[in-house]
């Protein structure tokens, strides 16, 4: 369970980095060509200045989220470990959603 989740964790942060960087940038790019496009030659310099420094940007917002993300994901299989049944704390919602994810990957794994 922990080992596709975090996968799937992995991309879609890569995902939200990548969407981070490339929004800022076009933003960047849109506010410099407005303002800014008599006064510059080429708006490609401030552009990868712009993009580096959201990507870092992003990258410590979304460890932030990744991090949650696995100590909620540790503290749901301990709970599913220490207790049976209705003794658990995590809500039937989420124990059904990962255990469908749980069975989605062993149909993945087994070809069908």
């Amino acid at each position: 369970k922990i080992a596709s989740i975090s996968y799937v964790s992995a991309v879609v942060l890569f995902v939200g980095k990548i969407f981070i960087c490339s929004a800022t940038t076009f933003g960047g790019y849109v506010y410099i060509e407005e303002e800014y496009a008599d006064h510059l030659y080429s708006a490609a310099g401030p552009c990868v200045l712009i993009f580096i420094i959201s990507y870092f940007v992003g990258d410590m917002f979304l460890s932030i989220f990744d991090m949650t993300t696995s100590t909620i994901l540790q503290c749901f299989v301990a709970d599913d470990e220490m207790f049976d049944g209705d003794e658990c704390y995590a809500g039937h919602e989420l124990r059904r959603w990962v255990d469908d994810f749980a069975e989605a990957e062993r149909n993945i794994v087994a070809g069908r």
